[in-house]
């Protein structure tokens, strides 16, 4: 019975931790998903060329490249781009499903594909580097192979140019943030600890 209490109570202290630690992956996975959001009407409004927004090749690449549904073209590149709308689903609707119920393994899916995606924001920002494996000159052969130049005309947020490499990696430290906090959150589930102090036991 003496033993029982501070078993008890550290329990108690590991799951507030992990519920803490699950918030942070929350939180983080929200800001990312609001800033995704509306980076894309914002860059569109004040930023980019209305040239850009209007010219068929901007707008294969931001509205029909991968893309699972149709909007019109006129609306699409004031409202999504790219891979935007699955970058806002995972963020703001992926990730606080799993986190309902989820445990030290759902924890661990969201630290790894947090991990996976961060490694692809730098993949995207250097794709055009390499045309002829990635991104075939024959397809558009007016784009710029550099992600630090800007052309009015083609260079806007989802293909070659300044505001691409800066729109994906300011992606990247979200993206560690919410592995660290997801991988932090796995260390701090309580059943997780118990469950494998109960088969240490059992093994003795």
């Amino acid at each position: 019975m003496a033993t029982a209490q501070p078993t008890r109570d550290a329990m108690l202290t590991s799951d507030r931790r992990f519920r803490y630690a699950r918030k942070r992956v929350l939180f983080t996975s929200l800001a990312l998903g609001v800033f995704v959001l509306l980076v894309v009407p914002i860059h569109s409004n004040f930023i980019a060329d209305p040239r850009a927004l209007a010219d068929e090749r901007y707008l294969f690449a931001a509205c029909r490249l991968g893309f699972p549904f149709t909007i019109p073209g006129s609306v699409c590149p004031r409202v999504v781009a790219g891979e935007s709308p699955f970058l806002f689903f995972y963020y703001l609707v992926a990730v606080p499903l799993l986190l309902i119920r989820g445990r030290t393994r759902t924890m661990l899916i969201i630290a790894v594909l947090s991990l996976i995606f961060a490694l692809l924001q730098g993949v995207f920002v250097f794709y055009t580097i390499f045309p002829t494996s990635l991104f075939p000159p024959n397809l558009n052969p007016d784009l710029l192979p550099s992600p630090f130049e800007r052309d009015p005309t083609t260079c806007w947020l989802v293909m070659c140019g300044v505001d691409h490499t800066l729109f994906h990696l300011s992606q990247v430290p979200f993206l560690l943030a919410l592995a660290f906090f997801g991988y932090r959150a796995a260390r701090e589930d309580p059943n997780a600890s118990h469950s494998g102090a109960r088969k240490e036991t059992v093994n003795r």
